[in-house]
C-alpha cells in the first residue's frame, strides 16, 4: 500500500516535498558521480597535467598543453634538456612559450638535415625519446618490448632466449628497459657492446622516427652553462667574455680554440675537456709529437709494454700513430682520454656540433645569409607588426635597451611594476617614512589609509594609485617606477593602448625595419649566430601527429596496467580461482551451519549464533596475526586453501540465512517427512529452493570481499605466482604515477560494477522475505 494516497498527491504541499526529496537526491548523486569523473580524468593525465582538475582533458582541444605534455615525454621528463635545446631559461614545463611565427619550410629543411646527419654520424649524436618516464611506461618503451618479443619469443620461453643470448637475468619482460640518454654530459657512456645495448642500439637505429628521436645540441648545453656561470647576466658575459652576443641564442661552442678572444678561449679549454663528452671531440694531427712525449712519460719509456698493450711493433714512440678520435675501448681509449685531459694543448681539439653541421648545411644549400633570411621570412615587415611587451623584455638586449626607452617616455600613469618587487616597492616605501632609524607606522598608516604595523602589510601597487586620496603616495609611486634601479620591474598594464607610440618610437630611432631586425637579431646576420630550430621543429612534430599523440595519452595508463595483468597472466586466474571456490565454500558452509541452528531447537542456539559472530566485533587485522599463525603451522601457506579457509564460515552470513529459514513455513517441513524426505533433501530441496534471492546476495557480497581481498592474499600467499589481482594492482601502484594509480582503480573496480549492474533484480528480491506461492 503506498505511503501517500492518490488525493494528497495531487495537494500543491505534497508535489513541492516530492521535489525536494527528489532534488536533494540528485543533489547527492552529483556529489558522488563528480569526483567519479574526476578520478577518470585523473587516470588519462601525466605529471604535467595531473592538477588540472577538469572533467575533459585538456590536452584533448589545447594544442599548447599537448605540445608541452609531449615535448616532457619525448625527453625523457629531462626539463633541463628541453630548456637546454631550446636556449631558454630553465624553469616550469608549463611555462614554456610555443615558438613565435614557425616557418614550415625551415621544418623541413631541419628534418632533411637530420635525416641525412643520422646517416653520417654515430648513434649519441641523438637520444631514445619517450623511453623513460617516472611512474608509467611511455610508448618506445613499450614498443621496444614488443619489439624484442618479436624477436626472442612471447612468455618465459621468449625471456630465457633472450636472457641467454644477451648473457642477461631478467626476471620478467617488465624488466627489460630503455636507458635515459644524456650524451652530452662527459659522463655519458657510449659504449653499448655489452648486456641488452647491442638491441637497444638495433632498436633504436631501424624503429625510431623523428617523432622518438631528439639530438643533442653542444651549442646549447654551452649556451646554458654560461648563463649559470653568470646569473643570467648576457651583458655581464660579453664584459668579461670580450663577445658581443645580443640573445643567448647567439652563443655557438667553437670548434677550435678561439685565439682571438683569450677570455673566452680559457674557457672554452677548461669547458672542452671536462664538460663536453669526448665523443664529440677530435684532434689534430698536428699533435703527434705531443702524443708521443705523453706516451714515453706515461710508460715510462718502456716500448716493449706498450707494443703488448697496444698490439702493434713499433721501435720509436714517435711512430705510435694518434687517434683523432677516442678508441673503442682498451688501453688506447684510456691513454687517448688522459691525453685530452691533462697534455694536449688547446690548438689540436677539435668540437664537432650538431650546430656547426646545420650551419655548414644551410652554406652549402643557400649560399647566403640573405636568401636564408627570405626563405625562412625572418624579421618585422613593418614597424607596425612589432609587438609591445607588457612586462620587461629579458633575453634580447637590444630590445630590453629599447624597452626601457621607451618605458621613459610614459608618465607614471601608464606605468606599471611587477608582482616581483613587492619585496623592492615595500623597502622603498618603508625608508621613505623612516624616522631615527625605524619607519613611522603611524604616519605610514594615515597617509595609505589602512592600520599598517609590519612592513607585509604595507599596500603594494601594480598600477598608479589615482583613487589614493594621499599627494604623498602618488609621489612615492612616480619616484619608485623612475627610479633606473628598478627600471626592470616596471610593466606597461595596457600594452595595446600604445601600440601605435611604440611603433613610432621604433620608427624615429631606426628609421627603416630592417635595421631594427639587424639590431634585435629577429635575421641572421652571421652563420655564427644561427640555431637549430629546435622548439619549432617540435611544434610541427606535436601538431602533424595530434591525433596520435592524443590517442597514446588517453591509453597508456590504462595499458600499462592490462600489461602488467597479462604479462602476469596467472594473477588473473587465481583472482578467478579464488572468487569461484570462495563463493561455493561460503555457500555451503553457512547455509548448513545456519539450517542447524532453525531447524534444531538447541538450548545454546543463540549462544552458538553469538559466538560464530564475535568474530565481528574485531577489526579484521586483528585477526590477521593469529590466522597467519594457524594457516603457517598447518603447512597451508602459498595455497587457495589459506586464502578459502579463514573465512569460509561468515557470522554474518549465519545470521541472515537463520533468520530466512526461521521464516520458511514450518507445514512444509512437516509434510516433506510425511511423504518420506530425509533431511538432506529437505534442506536442499525445500530450505536452499526458496531461499535463492538471499543465497545470492551472499554469493555477491562473497564475491565482491574475495575480489577486494588484499590485506590478507598478501600475507598468506607472497610467492608471486600465487598472487591476485589485487595484490599486482597494489604493487604497481607503489612504483607508477598517481595517473596509472587512479586507471588501476578503475580497472579494479569494473568486475564489481558489472556484477552491480547485471545482478540488481537479485539485490532487491533478496532484501524480500520469500513467502510460499
Amino acid at each position: 500500500m503506498p505511503i501517500i494516497g492518490n488525493v494528497e498527491r495531487k495537494h500543491w504541499k505534497t508535489r513541492l516535498l516530492s521535489l525536494s526529496i527528489h532534488g536533494i537526491l540528485l543533489l547527492g548523486a552529483v556529489t558522488m558521480v563528480y569526483p567519479l569523473l574526476l578520478m577518470i580524468s585523473g587516470s588519462i593525465k601525466s605529471d604535467v597535467d595531473f592538477f588540472k582538475f577538469s572533467i575533459l582533458p585538456e590536452y584533448i582541444y589545447d594544442m599548447e598543453l599537448l605540445y608541452k605534455k609531449y615535448l616532457f615525454t619525448k625527453h625523457n621528463n629531462n626539463s633541463n634538456l628541453i630548456f637546454h635545446s631550446f636556449r631558454i631559461p630553465s624553469g616550469a614545463i608549463l611555462n614554456i612559450p610555443v615558438p613565435e611565427n614557425p616557418n614550415r619550410e625551415r621544418y623541413r629543411d631541419y628534418q632533411a638535415f637530420l635525416a641525412e646527419l643520422k646517416k653520417r654520424t654515430p648513434h649519441y649524436w641523438r637520444g631514445i625519446g619517450m623511453a623513460v618516464e617516472p611512474g608509467v611506461d611511455p610508448l618506445v618503451q613499450r614498443r621496444f618490448r614488443s619489439w624484442l618479443k618479436a624477436k626472442y619469443g612471447e612468455g618465459d620461453k621468449g625471456l630465457r632466449n633472450l636472457n641467454r643470448t644477451r648473457k642477461t637475468n631478467f626476471g620478467s619482460w617488465d624488466a627489460p628497459g630503455l636507458p635515459a640518454e644524456q650524451f652530452y654530459l662527459a659522463t655519458q657512456s657510449t659504449d653499448y657492446s655489452g648486456g641488452i645495448f647491442p638491441d637497444v642500439l638495433e632498436f633504436k637505429n631501424t624503429q625510431l622516427g623523428p617523432l622518438e628521436t631528439y639530438w643533442f645540441d653542444l651549442d646549447a648545453v654551452f649556451a646554458a652553462a654560461l648563463r649559470g656561470l653568470y646569473a643570467n647576466d648576457l651583458a655581464l658575459l660579453n664584459r668579461k667574455l670580450g663577445t658581443s652576443c645580443n640573445q643567448w641564442s647567439d652563443i655557438a661552442l667553437p670548434r677550435s680554440v678561439p685565439e682571438d678572444r683569450p677570455a673566452l678561449a680559457e674557457f672554452w679549454g677548461k669547458y672542452v675537456r671536462n664538460n663536453v663528452n669526448y665523443g664529440f671531440l677530435s684532434l689534430d694531427g698536428g699533435c703527434a709529437p705531443e702524443w708521443a712525449g705523453f706516451l714515453k712519460k706515461r710508460y715510462n719509456g718502456n716500448l716493449k709494454e706498450i707494443n703488448v698493450l697496444y698490439r702493434i711493433n713499433v721501435s720509436s714512440f714517435a711512430e705510435i700513430p694518434v687517434p683523432l678520435r677516442i678508441p673503442a675501448s682498451g688501453c688506447r681509449k684510456t691513454d687517448w682520454e688522459n691525453f685530452v685531459r691533462t697534455a694536449v694543448p688547446d690548438r689540436f681539439l677539435r668540437v664537432e656540433t650538431l650546430a656547426w653541421k646545420y650551419r655548414d648545411f644551410l652554406r652549402e644549400k643557400y649560399g647566403s645569409l640573405e636568401k636564408i633570411n627570405s626563405v625562412y621570412n625572418l624579421g618585422f615587415h613593418s614597424f607596425g607588426e612589432v609587438p609591445l611587451p607588457g612586462e620587461y623584455p629579458a633575453g634580447n638586449l637590444a630590445r630590453e635597451k629599447d624597452w626601457l626607452a621607451f618605458a621613459d617616455t610614459l608618465p607614471a600613469e601608464k606605468t606599471g611594476i611587477s608582482r616581483n618587487a613587492i619585496s623592492e616597492y615595500r623597502a622603498f616605501i618603508e625608508e621613505k617614512y623612516r624616522k631615527n632609524g625605524a619607519a613611522d607606522l603611524k604616519e605610514l598608516s594615515s597617509d595609505y589609509g589602512v592600520r599598517i604595523r609590519t612592513r607585509s602589510e604595507i599596500p603594494f601597487h601594480t598600477e598608479y594609485p589615482a583613487a589614493s586620496p594621499s599627494r604623498r603616495v602618488r609621489d612615492i609611486y612616480r619616484e619608485f617606477v623612475k627610479n633606473p634601479n628598478y627600471a626592470s620591474f616596471r610593466t606597461i598594464p595596457r600594452p595595446a593602448e600604445l601600440r601605435n607610440d611604440w611603433s613610432r618610437f621604433l620608427e624615429r630611432k631606426y628609421g627603416n625595419v630592417e635595421e631594427l631586425n639587424r639590431k634585435w637579431g629577429k635575421i641572421h646576420t652571421t652563420f655564427e649566430q644561427v640555431a637549430p630550430p629546435a622548439a619549432e621543429c617540435e611544434w610541427f612534430l606535436a601538431v602533424d601527429h595530434r591525433r596520435m599523440l592524443i590517442r597514446e595519452y588517453l591509453t597508456r595508463n590504462y595499458a600499462m596496467v592490462f600489461d602488467t595483468l597479462i604479462s602476469n597472466g596467472k594473477a588473473a586466474r587465481n583472482t578467478l580461482i579464488y572468487c569461484v571456490l570462495a563463493v561455493l565454500a561460503a555457500l555451503l558452509v553457512n547455509p548448513l551451519c545456519a539450517y542447524a541452528l532453525s531447524r534444531y531447537k538447541m538450548a545454546p542456539a543463540y549462544k552458538i549464533l553469538l559466538f560464530v559472530m564475535l568474530p565481528m566485533a574485531f577489526p579484521p587485522m586483528v585477526l590477521g596475526i593469529p590466522q597467519f599463525l594457524l594457516i603457517k603451522k598447518l603447512g597451508l601457506l602459498n595455497t587457495f586453501a589459506a586464502l578459502i579457509l579463514p573465512s569460509m564460515a561468515n557470522g554474518y552470513m549465519i545470521f541472515l540465512l537463520k533468520g530466512f529459514f526461521d521464516s520458511l513455513p514450518r507445514e512444509l517441513f512437516e509434510s516433506a517427512a510425511i511423504d518420506g524426505a530425509g533431511e538432506w533433501t529437505v534442506f536442499w530441496h525445500i530450505a536452499m529452493g526458496l531461499s535463492t534471492p538471499i543465497l545470492s546476495v551472499l554469493a555477491l557480497g562473497t564475491f565482491t570481499v574475495a575480489y577486494g581481498n588484499f590485506m590478507m592474499a598478501f600475507l598468506l600467499c607472497q610467492d608471486r605466482s600465487m598472487w591476485t589481482m589485487m595484490v599486482y594492482l597494489y604493487q604497481l601502484q607503489q612504483i607508477t604515477s598517481q595517473s596509472v594509480g587512479f586507471a588501476a582503480l578503475i580497472v579494479a573496480a569494473v568486475p564489481t560494477l558489472l556484477v552491480f549492474i547485471f545482478c540488481q533484480n537479485i539485490i532487491i528480491k533478496g532484501i524480500v522475505v520469500p513467502t510460499e506461492k
